[in-house]
């Protein structure tokens, strides 16, 4: 204990300075530890969709659905939400034409609220035996469906179209 005393008056200020160190190292250190274990219990999307409870679509979407599962040239349909973005997954016959693909997708959407329409991001996910998967999106923001991933018909590969 003496020795301590001696070192402490021998060396004061550094002492003072340490302690002082000390402090702001323990301050530094908890609050970065603070600031990403607040980071882990914010949803992964952040403050996006904290409207999202005013804007409620399970009720279009399974209407949506079964719309689709009835319709004959489809063979089967799901859809999921994520976010503001509603997935819609269809499997449909091997024959049917992308502009049939594309007229079926528009009338799904006659489904939705306009406000629902404004507020979430549509994805098309159409399938078909053989055939690359065919993509159409809806951005709130838009009116229309923008396609990718264009698979060609049969007939149009082989140039029969202009004929």
């Amino acid at each position: 204990m003496k020795n301590l005393k001696k070192f402490y008056q021998n060396n004061r200020i550094y002492c003072i300075l340490m302690i002082i160190s000390a402090i702001c190292l323990l301050i530094i250190l908890s609050s970065v530890v603070i600031y990403f274990i607040g980071q882990t219990k914010t949803s992964k999307y952040g403050h996006r969709i904290d409207d999202i409870a005013e804007h409620p679509v399970n009720n279009e979407l399974n209407e949506l659905v079964s719309s689709l599962n009835s319709n004959d040239k489809v063979e089967s349909a799901n859809s999921d939400i994520r976010g503001k973005i509603i997935y819609i997954n269809m499997k449909v016959k091997s024959d049917l034409a992308n502009e049939d693909i594309q007229n079926i997708c528009t009338e799904t959407l006659s489904k939705l609220t306009d406000e629902q329409k404004a507020y979430y991001d549509v994805e098309y996910i159409v399938k078909r035996d053989g055939v690359n998967p065919y993509i159409g999106s809806k951005s709130a923001s838009r009116t229309v469906i923008a396609w990718a991933n264009f698979s060609y018909d049969d007939e149009d590969q082989n140039g029969d179209e202009g004929e």
